[in-house]
């Protein structure tokens, strides 16, 4: 009997840990953790925040842009901008978290990201205060007829930063970002790659064992139980691409592999981040919800590796650690 127990405890031990809450309203959420406490920033009035001890019982924090101290240049910028900012990616370097998020309004494809910067996530910490850094790319310079929203930063292992970006909107865009300042490299004359033409939003980047692993969504967002959102990859040696699917055929010709689909209860699944503690690579996205009324609900998921070494959402054994 004492055996059995054991074997039982080390399979448990073995499995890693994962929250997937059935009643956290959230959209495009993206999660990070300073010390003991994870923080989920997601579209919202000001970019709203939530804060927990182990994933799973989440708290409203007060909003990254405070009601009436907005930038400025949100406004001029995007006339139709009224405080709804989208999308926003986050990561901590140079000491500090840089948090890059969507300035735009529905179906104004005249879009913005901007940057805020913060010493702490933390609201009780004397230090803590949110920094307008300004506007980083708008749909002037990030590339001809693209919607400028749902950023993502990679930092290479290099040390280059370069910021993703883009919509179904004449696809995906990749620029580099200058280390010092997380602005673009080159202001005036921004070397804009096309990633793809027409697949896409909400696009991340990780890296496994030497490639680079792309993720967007496709299908139709924002419509309760009649979302078709899902998400789908491809892969590169190179962070500039072109990147594949698993036939070899390119993003930029619309090919793709796909990741995470729905089902009944959640039939639009997108919007994907990921977050990486210790050994495990965790999927953070929101799912359109059946029993939830449609209503967009947090979904936080250990992700695998499959024999071809591509990630998977398929038990297989084999956790990701993916570096982002």
């Amino acid at each position: 009997m004492k055996k059995i127990f054991l074997t039982i405890l080390a399979v448990l031990i073995s499995v890693p840990f994962f929250a997937q809450p059935s009643n956290v309203p959230v959209h495009d959420p993206v999660m990070i953790k300073e010390g003991d406490t994870y923080y989920i920033f997601s579209t919202g009035n000001g970019i709203d925040v939530k804060s927990s001890k182990d994933m799973v019982n989440w708290k409203k924090e007060e909003s990254v842009f405070k009601r009436g101290e907005l930038p400025s240049w949100h406004k001029d910028d995007i006339p139709e901008q009224k405080g709804h900012l989208w999308a926003p990616d986050i990561h901590y370097r140079n000491g500090k978290y840089y948090l890059y998020y969507s300035v735009s309004a529905w179906m104004n494809f005249n879009s913005s990201i901007g940057l805020a910067t913060n010493t702490t996530l933390d609201p009780e910490s004397p230090d803590y205060k949110w920094v307008d850094e300004g506007k980083i790319i708008d749909f002037r310079n990030g590339g001809e007829g693209v919607n400028v929203i749902d950023p993502n930063v990679f930092v290479d292992e290099d040390g280059r930063v370069y910021l993703l970006y883009g919509s179904y909107k004449a696809g995906l865009r990749l620029v580099e970002l200058d280390p010092d300042t997380g602005k673009l490299l080159d202001e005036k004359n921004p070397d804009v790659t096309v990633l793809t033409t027409s697949l896409g939003e909400g696009v991340f980047l990780i890296k496994h064992d030497g490639y680079y692993y792309i993720f967007a969504s496709r299908g139709k967002c924002c419509a309760g139980i009649e979302s078709t959102y899902h998400i789908v990859m491809g892969r590169s040696k190179d962070i500039k691409g072109p990147y594949l699917n698993k036939e070899g055929e390119s993003w930029v010709d619309n090919h793709f592999t796909m990741f995470l689909e729905g089902d009944y209860e959640e039939p639009g699944r997108g919007h994907n981040r990921f977050f990486t503690e210790g050994d495990t690579t965790y999927i953070v996205y929101h799912a359109y919800t059946r029993s939830a009324d449609g209503a967009s609900l947090l979904n936080i998921k250990p992700v695998y590796i499959d024999n071809d070494g591509w990630p998977t959402m398929e038990n297989t054994g084999k956790i990701l650690k993916a570096y982002h």
